[in-house]
C-alpha cells in the first residue's frame, strides 16, 4: 500500500515512475492566484477565469482517453499495475516457502532493487537517446521473460534461491529503463494541454486496481501457490507490450541527444537539473522526505498497530484508507490546476504530517484512518503535479533524463530511512521518532517554500524550446 511514498517508485519488480508513486510518475482546467496575465498561461486572478461547469470538469478529466496512442498506453498500463501489486506478495511467499529464511527474502527483495538504483540515470539517457516505445517495448519483453522463467521454475518444483535472485536482477533492470522513458512518452501521447489529466488517470488506475490486486494476490497465492501469481503478472507484462507495439513508431518526442554516447548523456542530464533550481530543490525535497518522513512510517507503523491497535487488521483497515484518499486524490487532481504547481504539491505534503504524530500517541483507529485517507491523497497530488511540472518544464529530449534523476534520489533514500528507522527506535523510542517525522515533514516544507524558483514555476503549457543536452 506504501510502495513508492511520496515519488511512486514501487520495491515489487517495477518501480513506478512520478506520475507515479510515481509512478511513477497530465491537466484539466482550475483556479489560479490573482496576479493578473495571461489567463492560458496560469496567471489570471479567479474572477477573470471562467469556471467551467461539474460536467465539463469531468470530461476534460477524461479528454485524454480521446487520443487512440493514449487509450492504447493507458489500457496496457492498466494491466502492467494489477501485476504490480501482485509480485511483491509472490514473490515473498515463494521465497519463504523455498527456504523459509527471512534472510533469503531480504536478499530476493533487495535484488529486485539495486539494478533499478544503478541502472536508473542509464534508463533515463536511453530513454531521451532512442526511441521511448522501442525503450519500453524491449524493457517489458525483458521483464515478461525473468517472470515468466520464474513462474515456470516456480510451478515445476525446480526454483533455487539463486535463480531467483538472477530473475530478479533482470527484472529490476528492465524496469530502470522502462520508467524514466514512460515519463517521457506519456507527454508525447498525451499533450501539453492534457498532461495532468493524463498523469490523474494513471494515478486512479493504479490505485483502483491495486485494491483489487491485493485481495487477489493473497487468494491466489493461498490456493494456487506463488507461481500461478508471478504467472498472471508475466502475461501482463505481455499485454502492455502488445499495446505499446500497437503505438505509432514515429511519435513526437523532440529533438534527439546527439549519439555522444550514453554515459555522455547521463552527464547531460545531471546537467539539466543543475541548472534549474526548482528541479534540484524538489529533488532534495523528495529525497528527504522518502528518508525521514516516509521510510519511518512504513517500518514504525506496523510496529504501532501491533502493539496499541490489535494488529494487522488495524494496519490493513489503515492501508486502505490510504489507497482510498490517493484514488480520490486522483479524480480531484484530474481537473485542479493550481496557478503555481510546486506551490501546491508542496502544501500537499503537509497532509502527511497527521499520520506521524496521531501513530506517535497512538490515537483511536478511526483519527488514523482519516489521516490515512489525507496521506493517500497528498502523494497522489504530490507525484501527479511534479511529473506533471517535469513534463511540462523541460525539453523533450530531457525529460527522461530528468526523471530518472528524481526517480533515483527517492529510490537510495528510501532504503537508507528504513534502515535507521528501527535503530532509531529502539534508541530514542517509537515516539518520538514518530514525531520528528511529522515535525520533518512541516520543517522541510517550510524551507523549501520561500525559494524564489518554486514560485517562478507557473501553469504553463506553453512549448518549452529542445535542448541538446
Amino acid at each position: 500500500m506504501w510502495e513508492g511514498g511520496a515519488t511512486g517508485a514501487g520495491p515489487g519488480g517495477r518501480a513506478h515512475p512520478p506520475c507515479v508513486r510515481e509512478a511513477p510518475s497530465v491537466r484539466g482546467p482550475g483556479r489560479a492566484h490573482p496576479t493578473g496575465g495571461n489567463p492560458d498561461r496560469g496567471g489570471a486572478g479567479e474572477e477573470d477565469r471562467p469556471r467551467p461547469k461539474a460536467g465539463a470538469r469531468i470530461a476534460s478529466a477524461f479528454s485524454p482517453l480521446a487520443a487512440p496512442g493514449f487509450r492504447r498506453y493507458y489500457l496496457g498500463q492498466t494491466a502492467s499495475f494489477f501485476g504490480d501489486a501482485l509480485t511483491p506478495l509472490a514473490v515473498a511467499f515463494a521465497v519463504l516457502h523455498l527456504t523459509g529464511s527471512a534472510a533469503d527474502l531480504g536478499i530476493v527483495v533487495l535484488s529486485t532493487r539495486l539494478p533499478i538504483i544503478a541502472l536508473t540515470l542509464l534508463g533515463g539517457a536511453a530513454g531521451d537517446r532512442f526511441s521511448r516505445r522501442s525503450v519500453m517495448l524491449t524493457a517489458d519483453l525483458t521483464r515478461l521473460a525473468a517472470h515468466g522463467a520464474t513462474a515456470v521454475l516456480l510451478l515445476t518444483g525446480n526454483a533455487h534461491l539463486w535463480t531467483l535472485v538472477a530473475l530478479q536482477l533482470i527484472a529490476g533492470a528492465g524496469s530502470a529503463f522502462f520508467n524514466p522513458a514512460a515519463v517521457g512518452l506519456v507527454a508525447s501521447l498525451a499533450g501539453k494541454e492534457d498532461l495532468q489529466a493524463a498523469n490523474s488517470l494513471l494515478s486512479i488506475s493504479r490505485s483502483t486496481v491495486s485494491i483489487v490486486a491485493l485481495g487477489v494476490a493473497g487468494a491466489l497465492v493461498a490456493w494456487a501457490g506463488p507461481g500461478w501469481a508471478i504467472a498472471i503478472d508475466a502475461m501482463t507484462f505481455a499485454v502492455s507490450a502488445a499495446f505499446l507495439a500497437r503505438l505509432p513508431r514515429d511519435l513526437p518526442e523532440g529533438g534527439r541527444v546527439p549519439a555522444r554516447g550514453l554515459l555522455a548523456g547521463i552527464g547531460d542530464g545531471l546537467a539539466q537539473v543543475r541548472g534549474r533550481t526548482w528541479l534540484g530543490v524538489w529533488i532534495v525535497h523528495l529525497a528527504v522526505a522518502n528518508a525521514f518522513v516516509i521510510s519511518p512510517i512504513l517500518v514504525l507503523g506496523p510496529y504501532v498497530a501491533d502493539r496499541s491497535l490489535g494488529g494487522a487488521p488495524a494496519w490493513s483497515a489503515i492501508g486502505i484508507a490510504y489507497a482510498a484518499g490517493g484514488l480520490a486524490a486522483g479524480v480531484v487532481s484530474a481537473h485542479w490546476r493550481p496557478a503555481r504547481p510546486m506551490v501546491a504539491a508542496l502544501l500537499a505534503f503537509l497532509l502527511i504530517a497527521p499520520l506521524p504524530a496521531l501513530l506517535a500517541v497512538p490515537a483511536p483507529l478511526w483519527q488514523l484512518i482519516v489521516a490515512a485517507v489525507a496521506a493517500g491523497g497528498q502523494v497522489t497530488v504530490h507525484n501527479v503535479i511534479q511529473t506533471t511540472a517535469l513534463q511540462r518544464h523541460l525539453p523533450a529530449d530531457a525529460v527522461a533524463r530528468a526523471a530518472s534523476v528524481s526517480m533515483l534520489g527517492a529510490l537510495v533514500a528510501a532504503p537508507v530511512g528504513m534502515g535507521l528507522a528501527g535503530p532509531a527506535a529502539s534508541f530514542f523510542g517509537t515516539r518520538p521518532v514518530l514525531i520528528a517525522c511529522a515535525a520533518t515533514a512541516v520543517l522541510i516544507t517550510a524551507v523549501t517554500l520561500p525559494v524564489p524558483a518554486v514560485w517562478r514555476i507557473r501553469d504553463d503549457s506553453s512549448p518549452v524550446p529542445s535542448a541538446s543536452g
